[in-house]
């Protein structure tokens, strides 16, 4: 909605057109060609690497960098078993990752910052493997976000971030993360992560 006032001190009310089609830097029409599914899930990291690692002619103000552009670099989606997929109640998938120098404490540990900002990102993939348009496409935004830390993770420690769907509606959905080291399956940090679906009505995707 906007305001604007016209040379006789009147004040105008704009408001958008409800059934204009909604946009998403992330999600396009061309998203939909590729089926729920890993190969989504595979898209949707593509195009959060390209934003992470643009182009050097990208103008500034045509990026949407945040707190997680930094570590989607280093991410890297194993591949994803059958088994973990619908019909499956609990759909899931795993991501591995190294711990660089640049995300750690003065302590040179994994931050606590980043690791559940490594959660808000991995734990939220998931809902690829489901989308569809008017049901968590444009992939929801945060309720909430739940992180135990149980271990520090020192720098240079490879580990697994497991991302699972363990309800799911039209309007909310539950995920859990766990991150484990990779040599030893030791239990590192856990994550309890709420969101809410923003999709717009399919008509205006």
């Amino acid at each position: 909605m906007s305001q604007s006032n016209d040379n006789n001190g009147t004040t105008t009310t704009t408001t958008p057109d409800s059934q204009a089609p909604h946009t998403h830097w992330l999600v396009d029409p061309a998203l939909l060609q590729i089926p729920a599914g890993e190969a989504r899930v595979r898209e949707l990291n593509r195009r959060s690497l390209l934003n992470a690692q643009p182009d050097p002619s990208t103008p500034p103000e045509s990026l949407k960098q945040d707190w997680t552009s930094s570590l989607i670099p280093h991410l890297t989606l194993l591949p994803i078993p059958a088994s973990a997929l619908p019909p499956n109640p609990h759909p899931h998938l795993t991501y591995t990752y190294t711990v660089q120098p640049s995300h750690c404490n003065g302590l040179r540990n994994l931050h606590g910052g980043c690791i559940a900002t490594l959660f808000d990102y991995c734990t939220t993939m998931p809902l690829g493997l489901v989308s569809a348009p008017g049901y968590w496409l444009y992939l929801g935004v945060s309720r909430s976000l739940n992180t135990t830390y149980l271990r520090p993770i020192p720098v240079g420690t490879e580990i697994l971030i497991e991302c699972e769907i363990l309800q799911i509606g039209r309007r909310l959905c539950s995920l859990k993360g766990t991150m484990r080291r990779a040599s030893d399956g030791a239990l590192l940090a856990t994550c309890e992560h709420g969101k809410f679906n923003t999709d717009p009505a399919p008509s205006n995707i």
